[in-house]
């Protein structure tokens, strides 16, 4: 926040300071934690503060850990670790007064007031592709739709992912960083480049998805606005017969509202590689009730995508 920036700008504190000071050793302990947390957990942990001394260093250990993260230079780990912050955010808004969570939105760049968040910024940072969070399903007033303190601390949490990742996604760390935190930036490298490789579950065989997916990438290369449902849909059932993000990213580049990066994070999302959650592929009844289905020959005694899709592939 602001005010936390100010304070640290007040102390007049170098870069030097901080990096090699014996004073902030703390700090540097715990920005590296940060960002293995982030790795390892996907969410920074709270750590007791019952001193004036543990506060200062928690406040210096974010911007460490900002510098470890622009030094390892990975995408994958911007988002993860954004991701991870804001997570952390909307623990702590959890045990906030709703005055403070209103003068947090307005400095994310958030219309709320109250549980009411305008409904622009709510379709900004909703995750619209969970049906729970359409806009039809939720009550508006006067242009502002009514949501739990939870709810709105939610939204707030998507858009400090959002700030951090985009202050991060070119920043540069001073080079004395990669000297001082070698071993531990070469550490956190190798994990993320563990958790990049793909997931192959063989080779996908295309041949052998069933009509319903066949039909829903047609709409959606075809520039179709595929409903929220279709989307989920496509992407457990692509995920889960191992098509990497990247695959799957190129599927959805012809939809009429196309966003990159939003797109990823769903996807990503969904997929469990940034929420540690793998949503599993719908049965064929939910399909069948979203009006998804349009079976074939082989669809017969099949009762998920993913059972017709095994015993296709084989042959």
């Amino acid at each position: 926040m602001k005010e936390a920036k100010e304070w640290v700008k007040e102390q007049k504190v170098s870069i030097e300071e901080i990096l090699f000071d014996d004073l902030y050793e703390r700090a540097r302990e715990r920005g590296v934690e940060r960002v293995r947390q982030a790795v390892d957990e996907g969410i920074v942990r709270e750590v007791a503060m019952v001193s004036e001394a543990d506060c200062i260093m928690e406040i210096f250990s974010y911007p460490i850990a900002r510098m470890i993260v622009a030094s390892v230079e990975s995408d994958y780990l911007v988002r993860r670790y954004a991701l991870a912050e804001a997570k952390k955010a909307y623990e702590s808004m959890k045990n906030e007064e709703g005055s403070f969570i209103d003068y947090l939105a307005r400095e994310m760049g958030v219309e709320v007031s109250g549980n009411e968040i305008y409904f622009t910024d709510y379709l900004k940072y909703a995750p619209t592709w969970d049906i729970n969070w359409k806009l039809v399903n939720r009550e508006m007033r006067k242009g502002y739709v009514l949501l739990s303190k939870s709810e709105v601390a939610r939204l707030i949490q998507e858009a400090i992912r959002k700030k951090i990742y985009n202050e991060l996604a070119f920043a540069f760390a001073p080079p004395e960083v990669k000297k001082v935190f070698k071993d531990e930036i070469l550490g956190i490298k190798n994990k993320v480049i563990f958790k990049e490789e793909k997931r192959k579950v063989g080779e996908v065989k295309e041949e052998g998805f069933p009509p319903c997916i066949k039909n829903l990438i047609a709409a959606v290369k075809a520039g179709i606005n595929v409903p929220h449902v279709g989307r989920f849909t496509l992407v457990t059932f692509l995920n889960a017969v191992g098509m990497d993000i990247e695959e799957i990213l190129k599927i959805f580049a012809s939809s009429p509202d196309f966003n990159a990066e939003k797109t990823r994070y769903q996807i990503e999302h969904i997929t469990g590689r940034i929420s540690g959650t793998v949503y599993a592929t719908p049965k064929c009844d939910t399909i069948r009730t979203w009006g998804l289905c349009y079976p074939d020959e082989y669809c017969r005694n099949i009762r998920h995508p993913l059972f017709y899709y095994r015993r296709r592939a084989r042959k």
